[in-house]
């Protein structure tokens, strides 16, 4: 898992230096389908069975990726990437909450407690994005009022994706990916075509090309290692060792840009990660107990 997060941090980093030259839905349409390359190429050279229409499980956790995907790859071209990771690292709060509906298990007193700092840490960075950055200036697209909530929405549609991802443990995990892949392409096709004004901008760098096949390639590599982690183990498990995405993607932004979010901004992303440590803290203990 922790690998698995390294190389979605680079995805994020790589996305948010393409903001001005493609738009989020061309670049989720590439990422998509080299993704869909890499992981049929794997399929086949392992000699593992496709799957397509079942198990229902599957689709689930396809459709509720590929949604997930777009509004994560909207925020991260419209604002901070370590900060839009932090928000979409909740997932685990949500995972808690929707265990009721999709697993059966009520949530605890914390869960909700978590779910309330959550919700205060998010108002903290929406308020902190009024404040503006240095992308504003770069990126004339800018929308970080609209990145936050999107990354937020991305983080519950996220829990839904990977209660789904751990009930089809039964399927190899490049199968899976596979699947997710192409339903995501397809789709990320379909939302570049039908919104004319996301479509691509005009790329101002030689190398550019090469930045947006690296989103591709480490977003396939990331989604492996995700897969297999979720898949050979309970969500709560692993969901702790994803939060170092924000820790790579912080770091990395302040040793090579001296760039960090705000005061306000930075106190509303601990209080998010902070609720979403003490969730996976929690449900770790209690499968321990059991």
């Amino acid at each position: 898992m922790l690998i698995g997060s390294f190389f979605f941090a680079v995805m994020g980093l790589l996305t948010e230096s393409l903001a001005s030259e493609y738009s989020f839905t061309w670049i989720a349409a590439v990422r998509s389908a080299i993704a869909t390359c890499i992981a049929a190429g794997l399929v086949l050279q392992a000699g593992v069975r496709f799957s397509f229409f079942r198990p229902a499980s599957l689709w689930l956790r396809s459709l509720a990726g590929c949604a997930a995907m777009l509004c994560i790859f909207f925020a991260m071209t419209h604002y901070d990437v370590a900060v839009v990771l932090s928000l979409t690292s909740m997932y685990p709060v949500w995972v808690a909450v929707l265990g009721w509906p999709l697993l059966g298990i009520w949530p605890s007193r914390g869960t909700w407690l978590a779910l309330a700092i959550s919700t205060v840490g998010m108002w903290l960075i929406y308020a902190s994005s009024s404040l503006g950055t240095a992308q504003l200036e770069i990126n004339p697209h800018y929308r970080p009022q609209v990145a936050i909530p999107l990354a937020a929405v991305a983080s519950i549609f996220s829990a839904v994706a990977l209660i789904g991802l751990h009930r089809v443990k039964e399927l190899d995990s490049r199968a899976v990916v596979a699947h997710f892949s192409a339903i995501s392409a397809a789709i990320s096709i379909f939302a570049w075509a039908a919104l004319p004004q996301f479509q691509s901008f005009e790329p101002q760098r030689s190398h550019s090309l090469w930045r947006l096949f690296a989103v591709g390639i480490a977003a396939v590599l990331g989604q492996l290692f995700l897969t297999k982690a979720f898949s050979s183990g309970r969500p709560a498990r692993v969901s702790v060792v994803g939060l170092s995405q924000v820790v790579f993607a912080t770091g990395y932004k302040w040793f090579s840009q001296r760039q960090v979010p705000s005061s306000l901004g930075m106190l509303g992303m601990l209080l998010v990660l902070s609720a979403t440590a003490w969730v996976l803290l929690s449900q770790r203990s209690n499968e321990d107990d059991d």
